[in-house]
């Protein structure tokens, strides 16, 4: 996930000493500061980690405005940078903070471990592995064989479980709520509208810190939609939803446009 992270930023953002506004996002500079910070901490012991977020740790308000309201750069005094990260270890959700105002030097300011209910969103690698493993789940293997369904054609994308309160078991109970996801399968086949075709009665659940199927459920068999008449794109559909196409449209600004960008400010 994280080097996910770094591409996505690495077309907006510049080093960490050209920063022009403390509330600049965070550099490839500074996040690869952020991740051997965090790896070299005592303070998260447990492996493998995993990083779920990684931000900038705003500065105050009042702080943000005095630089801002600074007559010139040459007055204006530098704020600390900071990240604030969220990752995955042993089982808990661990929050810190890093002080990245020196790439060469970044320091874990402060950690916690995250109680109650909440958890970090999955990453796309446990996304991946999690949609895998119904294929490999001998009771799924057959509730798809008997419904008469090709395997290469289903597809169980991961879902959260719902929010029901923060009224769930906690530490205390011995009752520690378990991070999962659950599975709701459809058929793709002859078109790429999977979601009018879901296999009904069947669903999984999953512990993503064990990465295996921990509930399964197949209910009631249904009969699964047939691909017809289903593809939503153009050259597919027929009447009465094809026809002549609209007249385009012009969208005119006289003045000019109404903002301006200068680096990650817009005005």
């Amino acid at each position: 996930m994280f080097p996910l992270i770094l591409l996505a930023l690495s077309t907006l953002t510049t080093a960490a000493s050209t920063h022009s506004h403390p509330l600049d996002p965070l550099s490839p500079a500074e996040l690869i500061a952020v991740r051997a910070a965090v790896l070299a901490s005592p303070l998260v012991r447990a492996r493998p980690l995993t990083f779920h977020y990684v931000g900038l740790d705003e500065p105050d308000k009042t702080d943000v405005l005095s630089y801002a309201e600074a007559r010139s750069s040459s007055s204006r005094a530098a704020l600390p940078r900071r990240a604030f990260v969220i990752t995955r270890a042993g089982g808990q959700s661990h929050e810190l903070r890093v002080d990245i105002t020196d790439t060469n030097a970044a320091t874990v300011l402060s950690h916690s471990v995250h109680h109650g209910a909440g958890f970090p969103i999955h990453t796309s690698e446990e996304q991946f592995a999690a949609e895998a493993l119904p294929f490999g789940h001998a009771p799924f293997v057959e509730s798809m064989r008997r419904r008469g369904l090709d395997m290469d054609d289903v597809l169980c994308p991961v879902s959260t479980v719902g929010w029901f309160g923060d009224t769930g078991p906690s530490e205390s109970d011995g009752k520690v709520q378990k991070r999962v996801v659950k599975l709701v399968c459809f058929v793709a086949g002859a078109t790429p509208n999977f979601y009018a075709r879901p296999v009904e009665g069947v669903t999984l659940v999953v512990d993503l810190d064990r990465m295996a199927i921990v509930e399964y459920k197949d209910r009631v068999v249904y009969p699964v939609p047939k691909a017809e008449g289903t593809d939503y794109r153009t050259a597919k559909v027929e009447p009465p939803y094809t026809g002549p196409t609209a007249a385009p449209g012009v969208v005119l600004q006289p003045e000019g446009r109404g903002f301006h960008i200068d680096g990650h400010l817009v005005r």
